[in-house]
């Protein structure tokens, strides 16, 4: 039998996040600016990787200051408010650091050729590293999801809204994330997916 501690994801605390940002955008190479960018999507948001690299700069509604994101396991679209950490981060970066491109995607390579970031787990474990923060577990994108998902939780948000947010097809998909915050939900008595009773 699978130990129950076995499936709970990897999650990031508030110091750790801090302290990444605080550091990369320390670093104002494109480079520096892209993964600054890139971070602060996936700290704010709790983004998925694809979900990232996915992101055209028609997505962006400077003027409404709205962010569309398309989930990459649902299919689905959100709209999302552009908070303004995301906004400077985003802007700092296509101003100063995005390289001349005819391609659409927000995120490209630092060096040619250049094309689309496919992937942003190497940027993101590099800058963890470079940062000096070590957390338990797996150190790729999905742990600021998982962070972000654990904050919304102990600030007392239901676990429907939360799933909404990160695009997650049922309520059982953010069952995981409760796990992280087990001491939290009992204080604040939060009702944990498939525990309820049905008729």
């Amino acid at each position: 039998m699978v130990a129950n501690n076995e499936t709970i994801p990897s999650a990031l605390s508030s110091d750790q996040i801090t302290a990444v940002l605080k550091f990369t955008r320390k670093d104002p190479s494109p480079m520096g600016l892209r993964d600054c960018a890139i971070l602060q999507l996936l700290s704010t948001y709790g983004l998925r990787a694809g979900e990232i690299t996915h992101l055209r700069l028609d997505d962006i509604n400077w003027r409404a200051e709205t962010l569309r994101i398309r989930h990459s396991k649902t299919g689905a679209h959100s709209l999302l408010p552009l908070m303004e950490p995301v906004g400077e981060a985003l802007i700092n970066y296509l101003r100063r650091g995005r390289p001349k491109t005819d391609a659409r995607e927000i995120f490209i390579r630092a060096r040619a050729p250049y094309r689309p970031l496919s992937r942003i787990y190497s940027e993101v474990r590099r800058r963890l590293e470079s940062a000096g923060v070590k957390p338990y577990g797996k150190h790729g994108p999905h742990i600021f999801r998982h962070a972000r998902a654990v904050s919304l939780l102990r600030s007392s948000v239901s676990p429907k809204v939360i799933g909404d947010l990160l695009g997650h097809r049922s309520t059982e998909a953010t069952i995981p994330y409760l796990k992280l915050a087990t001491e939290d939900l009992r204080a604040i008595a939060l009702k944990i997916p498939g525990q309820e009773v049905r008729s």
